[in-house]
C-alpha cells in the first residue's frame, strides 16, 4: 500500500555532502533541520516505474545501510523539494495533498530536476501558504514590487497545555524568488528568509519570531490563490 499521495518537490542530485548545518552528522536528513540546511533548492520529479522509497538517518551507517529503507515511498510524477545529497542519496521533503509531510534520504537516480522560473513575478506569491498549523499569507502592497505579509505559527505544551504564538507582519519586496523578512536589525528581532518554488515556500527563521519553542521554519505549500 502506497504509503503517500500527491506530488513533492525535490533539489539537487549530486553526489557529493555539501552545506549541511554545522555540527550535524552528514548522514542526518530530518525536519526541523531541512529548511536551514543547504544554500540551494530546487524541485524534482520521481522518474521510473519503480517505488521510490525513503531511507531513514537514525543508525550511522543509514541511509545505505541494510534495514534503513522504509515503507514511505512515492511513484513516478511525484515531485520533492531537496536540499542536498550524501553519497547516492538525496534529502527530500514531500507533502501529501492530505496528511503530514515525510522527510527522509531518496535515491537520488530516481529522482530528475525539474526546470523552474529562478525570478517569479510578484502574482506567483500571493496566497495564503501552510505547513501544518503555520501559515503565511501574501498580498500585493501598493509600492509596486512589495509585498504584504502576514503570518501565524504556534507550538502547544501537550503537557501543560500551554501555547506559544508567533507572528510574521510587514512590507518586503522579494528579489529572484528570495524574500528576507526581518522586524529589526537587532540581535533579538525576527528575521526569516522565504524562498518561492513553484507551489512551494522554503522557510527558514532564527528562532526569534514568538515564544518558546515557536518557529515558522519548514516547507509550505500553497493552499489558496489570491
Amino acid at each position: 500500500m502506497r504509503a503517500f499521495s500527491g506530488w513533492v518537490l525535490i533539489l539537487l542530485l549530486s553526489s557529493s555532502v555539501y552545506s549541511q548545518l554545522e555540527g550535524n552528522p552528514g548522514h542526518w536528513c530530518r525536519e526541523g533541520f531541512f529548511a536551514s540546511d543547504s544554500q540551494t533548492y530546487k524541485v524534482a520529479a520521481v522518474i521510473g516505474s519503480d517505488r521510490a522509497y525513503f531511507f531513514s538517518d537514525q543508525r550511522e551507517d543509514c541511509p545505505g545501510g541494510p534495514g534503513c529503507a522504509t515503507k514511505a515511498y512515492v511513484v513516478s510524477g511525484d515531485q520533492l523539494v531537496v536540499s542536498r545529497s550524501y553519497g547516492k542519496f538525496s534529502c527530500a521533503w514531500y507533502t501529501p495533498k492530505k496528511g503530514y509531510s515525510t522527510i527522509g534520504w531518496v535515491e537520488s537516480g530516481k529522482l530528475k530536476a525539474l526546470s523552474l522560473n529562478n525570478a517569479p513575478a510578484i502574482s506567483a506569491w500571493l496566497g495564503q501558504w501552510k505547513y501544518g498549523d503555520n501559515q503565511i499569507t501574501f498580498t500585493e502592497n501598493k509600492l509596486r514590487g512589495f509585498l504584504n505579509v502576514a503570518g501565524e505559527a504556534s507550538w502547544i505544551d501537550r503537557g501543560e497545555g500551554n501555547v506559544n504564538v508567533g507572528e510574521l507582519d510587514g512590507r518586503f519586496q522579494p528579489i529572484k524568488g528570495v524574500l528576507n523578512y526581518a522586524d529589526g536589525d537587532g540581535e533579538h528581532d525576527c528575521k526569516a528568509s522565504m524562498r518561492l518554488l513553484g507551489n512551494f515556500l522554503i522557510v527558514s527563521d532564527n528562532l526569534k519570531c514568538g515564544g518558546l519553542n515557536v518557529t515558522f521554519s519548514g516547507v509550505y505549500k500553497l493552499s489558496k490563490r489570491y
